[in-house]
């Protein structure tokens, strides 16, 4: 295998893992209640996001792609990828956005009705205080 095969590889892992890591993060930090829809959009903005900055120092300092030649324009294909890779990201977030919208608005009825309540006999029981 050539260096850029082996280049291109483990950037892929690494992109996977680092797209793992931001889907982890924002799940702990704020649970997902869309579901699965919801989860893989959760996921793939987060992929896209974390791929940005690898892609772009693997193809400056290893890849060295070609100019583009685009109806007369020459573009650098670093930018094509950026402008690509934070346009699916943000298309990813908006459907994660439509997935989750309608859960989440639910979860928190479910919770402001409980707080509302207040603390009962139950709960007193219950807390172990």
């Amino acid at each position: 295998m050539d260096l850029k095969t082996i280049v291109l590889i483990a950037l892929l892992a690494l992109i996977a893992w680092l797209g793992w890591q931001v889907h982890r993060r924002s799940a702990r930090q704020q649970a997902i209640y869309g579901g699965a829809p919801a989860a893989i959009f959760n996921f793939l903005s987060g992929l896209c996001f974390a791929a940005i900055l690898p892609a772009v120092c693997a193809s400056v300092l290893v890849l060295h792609p070609d100019m583009l030649q685009v109806a007369g324009i020459t573009l650098s294909p670093i930018i094509v990828i950026l402008v690509g890779l934070a346009l699916l990201s943000l298309l990813f977030s908006i459907l994660f956005a439509l997935f989750e919208r309608r859960p989440l608005e639910r979860a928190q009825q479910k919770t402001a009705l409980r707080d509302a309540q207040g603390w009962t006999e139950q709960d007193a029981k219950t807390s172990g205080l």
